[in-house]
């Protein structure tokens, strides 16, 4: 009910987060993308990452600015108000904002008062790459956005996003659930297809300082009795990007070429954002979104009945495939990052 005056200061990690302290510590030092900088308009946005509530709004320079959504007179949720020649204005007594987070308008004092300079809200760095906004919570540097080679030169305009939206499941759940390749006959039967019966070879790895690869193929049929052998490429680069390469052995059909990005909103939900790189303008790139939407439908019916939400990252508490040995690679890099240890 109340806030005792020995707590001198509010920790950014929320006392209610589901996320491990020592878990949260490593992960905050990493970049995530929050938005897609064109959604970013003439109104606050919301964003939460690592139960951080986040509001992003753009500046008296245009430029997309981040902060705590919460007013530091009276913790108001700053995006339940508007923005005001670049300046977030608090709903609840007009106090206004600018994109470094000092507060340059109080009405209550009059437009001449000067205000101290602790009257002002946290905010977070801001990047915008590959068409989207991009935050640490943590050291900047500590890390680098992930490179993503095949979207770098990419114009935003070019890119073709699928919608962005919350899957309720953990980040490297959804990661490890986008490279499993055994689930695609059964799971995708109706989409990707495949022949359930057939034995699966495990895929060729490779390990990176920030990344593993898996390099796989999978006979992906149409519906038609077609089958098309294809070459899978997952990156994965540590904690929750994978960069996805599809080719086919018949090369007249196209390849694709994706991106599955996992932020972590909680510890059990995660803000996926997918990017395409489309030939073919518009309409291939919304008939793509829509055919990989019904993947990732069948998949968020069949994450929904899983029985333990956290990812295990030993091998003692679960059975292992030949084909899991892309998991095993994965979750060691991620115990080398320092997480799933105890706090």
């Amino acid at each position: 009910m109340f806030l005792s005056d020995e707590a001198t200061k509010i920790p950014l990690r929320p006392a209610a987060s589901q996320i491990g302290a020592a878990d949260w510590e490593v992960l905050s030092h990493f970049w995530y993308p929050v938005a897609i900088a064109a959604e970013i308009a003439d109104h606050p946005a919301k964003a939460s990452l690592l139960d951080v509530d986040l509001v992003l709004f753009r500046d008296e320079k245009d430029q997309v600015a981040i902060a705590l959504d919460r007013c530091p007179h009276r913790f108001i949720r700053l995006s339940s108000g508007q923005v005001r020649d670049g300046l977030i204005e608090c709903p609840f007594h007009g106090l206004r904002f600018d994109g470094t987070g000092q507060c340059r308008h109080i009405p209550s004092l009059g437009r001449s008062a000067k205000l101290p300079q602790r009257y002002a809200v946290r905010t977070f760095p801001a990047r915008e790459r590959y068409g989207l906004i991009w935050t640490c919570l943590g050291d900047p540097a500590a890390h680098d956005i992930p490179f993503l080679p095949e979207f770098a030169d990419m114009p935003a305009a070019d890119i073709t996003f699928a919608p962005v939206s919350d899957w309720a499941i953990s980040a490297p759940r959804q990661i490890e659930n986008f490279f499993d390749l055994s689930h695609l006959p059964f799971v995708h039967a109706s989409t990707l297809g495949g022949n359930q019966d057939s034995p699966l070879k495990p895929g060729r790895i490779e390990q990176a300082a920030d990344a593993v690869t898996l390099h796989a193929e999978y006979s992906e049929s149409d519906g038609a009795g077609g089958h098309h052998l294809a070459y899978y490429t997952y990156r994965i680069v540590l904690p929750f990007v994978i960069d996805f390469q599809v080719h086919y052995a018949d090369e007249a059909r196209k390849p694709l070429i994706s991106c599955d990005i996992a932020s972590p909103v909680s510890a059990h939900v995660s803000r996926v954002f997918q990017l395409h790189k489309v030939e073919g303008g518009p309409t291939a790139g919304a008939a793509l979104v829509n055919m990989l939407e019904a993947v990732n439908a069948e998949d968020r019916a069949i994450l929904a009945e899983l029985a333990f939400a956290d990812l295990p990252l030993g091998q003692a508490h679960e059975i292992h495939l030949p084909v899991d040995n892309i998991a095993h690679s994965y979750r060691a890099g991620l115990r080398a990052l320092g997480l799933g240890k105890a706090d």
